[in-house]
C-alpha cells in the first residue's frame, strides 16, 4: 500500500507537541498546550492511532487469521516498549539518586522507591503508571480488541462497534480503578494502587473514534466535504471552545474531571479540532510533509518510549530555566525535539538490518 505521509508527519507533530508539554515551561505551553479548546495532543495521538490502526489493519480484513497475527503482534511491540521505559527509566535511579525528591513527588513514582520488585510486577500488569508511563496504555487496550471491531466493521455491524464502545465508556464513568484498591493491597502490601486519571476504558472511545472515521473515509468514500454554512458552523465550534478555554477559564471548572474520563464535551471539541486539522491538511499538505515530523512520526512507538526516559532526568533541571526566561524554554524544547532523532534514526537502522536478514534468509531458503 502507498504511505500518506501526512499522517506521519501529523503524528511527528503530535509527537513534538507532547514533549514540549512536558518540559512545563511558561512560554512555549502557552501554545502548545490546549490549542484548539480543551482537548489535548494527547487525545490528538490516540484518536490519529486508532484512525491509522484501521487504515493498515483492515486491508488485511480477507485474511482473518494474519490480520490478528499482526495487530495482537503489534500489541505486544507496544507492550515492550511500555514497560522497557519504565524498568530503564528507574534502572537509572542508581546513577541519579539526587533526583529521588522530584519523582517521588510531580512523578508520582513513590512506589518504586519502596518496593521496586512489586512496583515492576504491578507495572506488568498495567496497574503502575508513573508519570508519563500512561500514554502507550492508552494506545495498547483498545488496539487489542481491534481485530473484532475490523471484522464487525467489514460485515457491515458498525452499530455493533459503536454500541460497544459507548457501552464501555459510560460503564467507565461509575466502574473505577478504585474498585481495585483492596485487592491489590492484598496481593502488593508495600506499595499502593498508582493508576492514571486517564481512564484507557473511556479514553477507548478516542481511539474508536478514529476508527469509524477511517471506516467511512476508506471504505464509505465519505470526504467530509460539507456546505458553506455547516462548514462556518463546525469552525465556530472550534472557536468556541478556544474563547471559552482560554478567555473565560471560569466555565471549563465543571469540566476538568472529563480530561481522564473522555467527557462527551472533550470529544466534541476532538472532533471539531480533527475537522479543522483535515482542512488543514488539505490546505497545507506541505506542513504536514516536511521532513524532521514525518521522520519521527514513522517511528512514534520508540520515540515517545525514549521521551518518557529522558524527560525524568531533562525536567528537574530545566524547570528552572523554562519558567525564567522565554528564550530559555525555546531553547530546551528544541534541543529536546532534536534528542528524537536518537530513537527514530537507532529504529530505522533496525528496520534495515531486519529487512536486509529476512531477505537474505528468503533467498538463502530459495
Amino acid at each position: 500500500m502507498s504511505r500518506d505521509l501526512t499522517y506521519d508527519g501529523l503524528r511527528g507533530w503530535l509527537l513534538i507537541i507532547i514533549a514540549c508539554n512536558h518540559l512545563f515551561g511558561s512560554f512555549v505551553t502557552q501554545f502548545t498546550r490546549t490549542p484548539l479548546g480543551f482537548v489535548s495532543a494527547a487525545e490528538g495521538f490516540v484518536f490519529l492511532s486508532g484512525f491509522v490502526a484501521y487504515l493498515v489493519y483492515g486491508r488485511l480484513a480477507s485474511d482473518n487469521k494474519t490480520m490478528q497475527r499482526k495487530i495482537w503482534r503489534r500489541c505486544w511491540v507496544i507492550y515492550g516498549f511500555h514497560l522497557s521505559a519504565i524498568v530503564v527509566c528507574f534502572s537509572l535511579v542508581a546513577l541519579f539518586p539526587l533526583y529521588i525528591p522530584q519523582w517521588s513527588d510531580f512523578f508520582n513514582a513513590a512506589n518504586w522507591f519502596s518496593n521496586p520488585i512489586q512496583s515492576v510486577l504491578s507495572a506488568a500488569l498495567l496497574l503502575e503508571h508513573p508519570g508519563f508511563h500512561d500514554i502507550l496504555i492508552l494506545y495498547l487496550v483498545p488496539m487489542a480488541f481491534l481485530p473484532f471491531a475490523i471484522q464487525a466493521l467489514k460485515r457491515g455491524k458498525a452499530w455493533y462497534v459503536v454500541a460497544t464502545s459507548l457501552s464501555v465508556w459510560l460503564l467507565a464513568q461509575f466502574v473505577t480503578a478504585e474498585f481495585l484498591a483492596a485487592p491489590f493491597s492484598r496481593v502488593f502490601s508495600d506499595i499502593t494502587l498508582n493508576v492514571s486519571h486517564f481512564d484507557p476504558f473511556a479514553w477507548q472511545i478516542y481511539f474508536y473514534l478514529g476508527v469509524m472515521l477511517s471506516y467511512l473515509k476508506f471504505d464509505k468514500g465519505y470526504t467530509f466535504t460539507f456546505t458553506p454554512v455547516v462548514r462556518i458552523l463546525l469552525l465556530s465550534g472550534v472557536g468556541c471552545f478556544f474563547v471559552i478555554k482560554h478567555g473565560y477559564p471560569e466555565l471549563m471548572q465543571p469540566y476538568f474531571a472529563g480530561h481522564g474520563s473522555a467527557s462527551v464535551l472533550y470529544q466534541l471539541n476532538l472532533l471539531l479540532s480533527a475537522y479543522l486539522i483535515m482542512l488543514l491538511m488539505r490546505r497545507f499538505s506541505w506542513f504536514f510533509t516536511l521532513r524532521y515530523p514525518v521522520f519521527i512520526g514513522q517511528h512514534a512507538l520508540p520515540v515517545f518510549a525514549f521521551h518518557c526516559v529522558v524527560i525524568y532526568f531533562l525536567l528537574p533541571w530545566s524547570h528552572a530555566y523554562t519558567t525564567a526566561q522565554w528564550y530559555w524554554d525555546v531553547l530546551i524544547c528544541i534541543g529536546f525535539v532534536g534528542l528524537l532523532a536518537i530513537p527514530a534514526k537507532l529504529d530505522a537502522r533496525w528496520r534495515a538490518h531486519f529487512s536486509t536478514n529476512t531477505a537474505t534468509m528468503r533467498t538463502s531458503k530459495a
